[in-house]
């Protein structure tokens, strides 16, 4: 089950969009079906690309939705609305995470 919450469901399709732009691409310069499989790097680059997408994305998403109010009695702000999640967790977080997720894969192999 996926669970988001606004635009949050674009991590998920923009990750699987650049890893089989990745391998589409790969596999067309190598002339090899089993090069992307075989090798960890290709996965590391799709991850890399997602993860400045969905980076720049999430930002500019978060900019652009939701309200700051200001408390009048703490003068705290609190944004209200504008949440985009993946899994619970907002949109440009999940930068940092596909990096991580593509240096794992870079050693993970057929």
């Amino acid at each position: 089950m996926v669970i988001w919450s606004g635009w949050g469901f674009l991590v998920g399709v923009i990750t699987f969009g650049c890893l089989i732009a990745t391998e589409f691409l790969v596999e067309e310069v190598y002339q090899d079906e089993q090069f992307y499989q075989a090798n960890g790097w290709p996965k590391l680059a799709g991850f890399l690309a997602s993860a400045v997408i969905v980076g720049v994305v999430g930002r500019w998403i978060g900019r652009k939705q939701g309200r700051v109010l200001i408390d009048p009695e703490t003068g705290e702000e609190v944004r209200v609305g504008g949440n985009n999640t993946f899994f619970f967790i907002p949109m440009e977080k999940w930068a940092p995470i596909l990096l991580v997720l593509g240096v794992i894969f870079l050693f993970v192999t057929d």
